[in-house]
């Protein structure tokens, strides 16, 4: 009996925890013309499959379990995709959407050597990489991507009016990709689109996933997999204090570092506060490793503050770059300062075939 009702206090504190916890984020849709509002929007965390769709009078309202750090996307196939930072703090109780024009751009065809099939590719191989999740993905609308390569500056780009929609096999998900930005660098003395002539790449993403298998445990074990070598879990186990528990270890100019004399971890209502303690020896180590840095690339921008090496418990190598000397970490291991943040090693060789869900967890 006393089993049981230790079962039950135990079902209800959870009930009551989530309670406590659970984010509510609500608000009214409309046209920026003409102030009406606008139904059928669909409205999304992004990295998530946290969604909903306007009803008539435009409004919606999202429940998430905790805080996050991601953004609010507002998508409809007559507008402008909005995307609204901080959807968690204080946002406008009616957000507006421009109406998407269909008149065909002026533009400059730029010629190159390569192929749409080459230039293809070379995006399937960068966006989604060549790990077994990224060769699983099938975009399902390749034909809405256009790819040009200027010659001049040895650059791939790629762009899409339309979500790219990537079914990955490997991973149990369905994913549409709004693609903000994306491209690939290679040296100038280039003669193939190959990985051995790329210098860096970028690409920045809003995503929304559906689940095509959520009862299936041996996808479950590859996700699992997938999340033990993300850059999420190290920061959910830093944030944690349970790096050595998750076989972490951090190296400082080659030699094992303890991270608590180097980082400050501090209590916020949300989320963990992570930040550099001054004159430390990170601090000074400035060197940049040469090589491709995906998804968050390093360009002009903000001084690096440090960098630290780590080792999974696979024994596979990332380098982490620290262009902040503080950042936030919500409980799924999502930082605040994604721009500021970079990666190289395993972890940046990561791409959008290896991505889950921003909230899940093991």
């Amino acid at each position: 009996m006393k089993y049981f009702q230790k079962i039950i206090v135990a079902l209800i504190m959870f009930l009551w925890h989530c309670f406590v916890n659970a984010q509510v984020i609500s608000g009214v849709v409309c046209d920026e013309t003409t102030k009406k509002p606008v139904a059928d929007v669909q409205v999304y965390l992004d990295g998530t499959s946290i969604n909903t769709i306007t009803n008539t009078m435009g409004r919606f309202e999202l429940r998430s379990r905790s805080v996050l750090n991601t953004k609010l996307v507002l998508h409809h196939l007559l507008y402008k995709t909005a995307i609204i930072n901080n959807p968690f703090g204080r946002i406008p109780d009616t957000l507006f959407i421009q109406e998407r024009l269909y008149d065909l751009p002026e533009f400059t065809v730029l010629a190159d050597r390569f192929s749409r099939a080459q230039k293809m590719k070379a995006f399937r191989e960068q966006f989604l990489g060549v790990t077994r999740a990224g060769k699983s993905c099938v975009i399902q609308n390749e034909d809405d991507i256009q790819l040009t390569v200027n010659m001049q500056t040895g650059r791939l780009l790629a762009s899409s009016e339309n979500p790219i929609v990537v079914v990955n096999d490997y991973l149990g998900y369905r994913v549409s990709f709004i693609l903000v930005d994306f491209w690939v660098q290679y040296g100038l003395s280039f003669v193939s689109l190959n990985d051995d002539y790329v210098q860096s790449s970028f690409f920045a993403v809003v995503s929304y996933f559906e689940d095509l298998t959520p009862e299936n445990r041996r996808i479950k074990r590859r996700r699992d997999n997938t999340f033990e070598l993300s850059s999420n879990y190290f920061f959910k186990s830093f944030a944690n204090d349970s790096l050595k528990e998750n076989k972490f270890t951090l190296f400082n100019k080659q030699f094992p570092m303890d991270h608590r004399q180097y980082f400050s971890i501090k209590d916020t209502m949300m989320q963990k506060m992570i930040c550099i303690i001054p004159e430390t020896d990170i601090n000074k180590n400035k060197t940049f490793k040469s090589g491709t840095i995906t998804i968050r690339a390093i360009n002009s921008g903000p001084e690096l503050t440090g960098v630290v090496s780590v080792l999974n418990r696979r024994k596979i190598q990332s380098d982490i770059y620290f262009m902040t000397d503080s950042f936030l970490v919500d409980r799924y291991g999502n930082i605040d300062t994604i721009d500021k943040i970079s990666f190289s090693g395993q972890m940046g060789e990561l791409r959008a075939g290896d991505m889950l869900p921003i909230d899940y967890e093991l």
